[in-house]
């Protein structure tokens, strides 16, 4: 179906690759190109915390240390939530002739049939860019950070005998 890109794929973790060697007719695999730790949530207030508790142990600031030392706390604190959001992002989604599946590190987390699809429609909501909807049941969603999701998309499309048509203009233009 669709052609990959020159550029270089991401690897698929082992897990990930095992469930896929069991799958029957692959079309085509798309890897997660990030991380826990590459979530904001997570980041942004542990880099915020090193910066600022070593800024405040060079100029001898209590301030400026006291201040890192509760951003480490609030990234102690929002690890548990980031933890139970990862487990619930799909590390790659599998394209094979029967359907479209998210794994998460082996586990499969959704799966919707292409003779049950019955829409691909644009959502632009946070990471969420396309969600693959069945008449009937949970529907796929597919997140930004997935390797070469306009191959994705373009395949599922073709899979499911869907067109640009059977799904919901975007305010503001087409994608």
């Amino acid at each position: 179906m669709n052609e990959s890109p020159a550029e270089a794929v991401p690897e698929v973790r082992t897990s990930d690759a095992r469930a896929i060697e069991a799958m029957s007719d692959v079309v085509s695999v798309h890897v997660t190109q990030s991380h826990w730790w590459n979530n904001a949530s997570f980041m942004l207030p542990f880099l915020v915390g090193l910066v600022s508790t070593v800024a405040g142990l060079v100029v001898s600031s209590a301030e400026a240390l006291g201040f890192g030392l509760f951003a480490f706390g609030v990234t102690v604190v929002l690890l548990p939530v980031v933890a139970v959001t990862w487990r619930r992002t799909a590390t790659v989604v599998v394209l094979t002739r029967e359907a479209a599946v998210a794994l998460h590190e082996g586990r499969e987390l959704v799966s919707v049939r292409w003779d049950a699809s019955v829409q691909i429609e644009d959502a632009d909501y946070d990471s969420i860019r396309w969600r693959i909807r069945p008449a009937v049941g949970e529907h796929m969603n597919i997140e930004a950070e997935l390797y070469d999701i306009e191959g994705l998309i373009e395949d599922a499309r073709a899979l499911a005998g869907l067109t640009d048509s059977d799904s919901p203009a975007r305010e503001g233009g087409t994608r």
